[in-house]
């Protein structure tokens, strides 16, 4: 299926109206995504990747239709090209301004070039209601492989991955059959106990604040992360010492990000130990046969709550954390957040009334992508994909923050390496404060290593 016969119109998958609705200019409702090149690209066959990459994949050349009745859909242009902005200027983060898209006046989105004295970034910005992260990691595959075809420099050119853009119609619920639905009532009855939870607490933000943000204006900063690395032997002994405990390096993750949080909060006088702390974890649906899925969102999220009494047992807090993991898993309860938005949307007013409760929804963003770019059928050199006649030194994953979620995590490993990048609202948050609990997390994390007998894996 090519750009000429598209799949599309679709409607918005419940998943998708929520990050439609939700998207606002204040906090606008986009991915940033930055790939960092040793070697400058050349112009001309970039911007033929780019062209081949945007025909692949249809969400990234749709706009978002909203009819007087009915629900949203989206809408191909199949003849619609992004114009890439070279030489762009940067923030002081080392990002172009990227503000608001209005997906309803056009597609989401974007493309800059910004020049270094060793190489290029490459800058992708896509509204969330297009693609998650992994969907977006796909798009950056497709643009890696068509340059390096462009180029003709490569000493193995492969084909770009086959892709079908029927899987669409699957992509809010992928492998949700009426059948499978049907097996699942009775686990979902676990997973209305958690929302019952859920309702009854109350999550408090990072940091109180009295500041009133003007949500029909965009961010004077924006986006404003901060980036922190594990080297390679650091990232392969934490990987050793979840083995030796028998736990996933992700349970690790949010446990150390707890803990992070909680002395950070404690250290600065930031609330009482009795507030309930929230980190919203995305979680993938995607399952293995998915890779021929253009990109797309294909994601659901579960919600863990912890108060600073429960920071003072790290092995317990770990163990806890690993119970309600394993009973998402066994109940698979990563699909009650999609059903409790499908009942929201025949609710009165519908997502577009919920997304404007002004309340507190989720203390943090912690989103752990694993091992990104893993398969991308090119060379390596040092682990790091070689495209042509650059090499891809590190990628930047930068996740949205919203109203009263001041700061989002996300975690991944690319080369060996994991880096954690925490995406802040300056408006809220100082850049001093804002890099101690970048850092704090960084050190909770080597704390972890350094108290562990295991040996690092090779």
């Amino acid at each position: 299926m090519t750009a000429s016969t598209t799949v599309l119109p679709l409607p918005l998958t419940c998943f998708e109206e929520w990050m439609f609705w939700d998207d606002r200019p204040g906090h606008p409702m986009t991915g940033i995504f930055r790939m960092r090149f040793s070697g400058h690209l050349q112009r001309p066959a970039f911007e033929t990747a780019v062209a081949r990459t945007v025909a692949r994949h249809p969400l990234l050349r749709a706009t978002v239709c909203c009819p007087r009745r009915g629900r949203p859909y989206w809408v191909d242009h199949t003849d619609w090209l992004p114009t890439v902005q070279w030489s762009a200027n940067q923030n002081d983060f080392g990002f172009p301004h990227a503000g608001h898209i209005d997906i309803t006046q056009g597609p989401g989105t974007r493309f800059w070039v910004v020049d270094g004295d060793d190489g290029n970034d490459v800058i992708l910005q896509i509204h969330h209601a297009c693609t998650d992260a992994l969907g977006a990691s796909r798009v950056m595959e497709d643009l890696l492989v068509a340059y390096a075809q462009e180029t003709g420099t490569s000493d193995h050119s492969p084909p770009l991955r086959e892709l079908d853009e029927a899987r669409l119609t699957d992509r809010g619920k992928p492998g949700l059959t009426l059948w499978r639905c049907a097996r699942m009532i009775h686990h979902q009855a676990v997973g209305l106990l958690g929302v019952r939870k859920f309702l009854l607490r109350r999550p408090i933000p990072l940091v109180s604040t009295q500041v009133a943000l003007d949500e029909s204006v965009n961010p004077s900063l924006f986006p404003s992360p901060y980036v922190v690395e594990l080297d390679r032997d650091e990232t392969s002994r934490l990987l050793a010492c979840a083995k030796s405990l028998r736990v996933t390096v992700n349970d690790l993750l949010v446990r150390d990000a707890f803990l992070a949080i909680g002395g950070w909060r404690k250290e600065h006088g930031l609330g009482p130990s009795r507030d309930w702390l929230r980190l919203m974890i995305p979680i993938s649906l995607l399952r293995n046969g998915d890779g021929a899925m253009p990109m797309a969102n294909s994601l659901s999220a579960i919600f863990l709550d912890r108060r600073g009494c429960d920071f003072e047992d790290a092995d317990r807090l770990l163990q806890s954390i690993v119970r309600q993991i394993q009973c998402t898993k066994r109940h698979q309860l990563q699909y009650t957040y999609i059903l409790s938005l499908a009942v929201s949307r025949c609710g009165p007013g519908g997502l577009r009334r919920q997304t404007r409760a002004d309340k507190c929804r989720s203390s943090c963003c912690f989103s752990n992508l694993g091992v990104v770019l893993d398969d991308v059928p090119l060379p390596r050199r040092d682990g790091r994909l070689v495209a042509g006649d650059v090499v891809l030194d590190s990628i930047d994953f930068v996740i949205p923050i919203r109203p009263h979620m001041h700061a989002a995590f996300c975690v991944y490993t690319y080369a060996g390496r994991l880096r954690m990048l925490m995406h802040f609202d300056p408006r809220v948050l100082s850049r001093d404060i804002s890099r101690r609990l970048v850092d704090g997390l960084a050190k909770q994390l080597r704390s972890t290593i350094s108290t562990s007998d295991a040996p690092r894996l090779d």
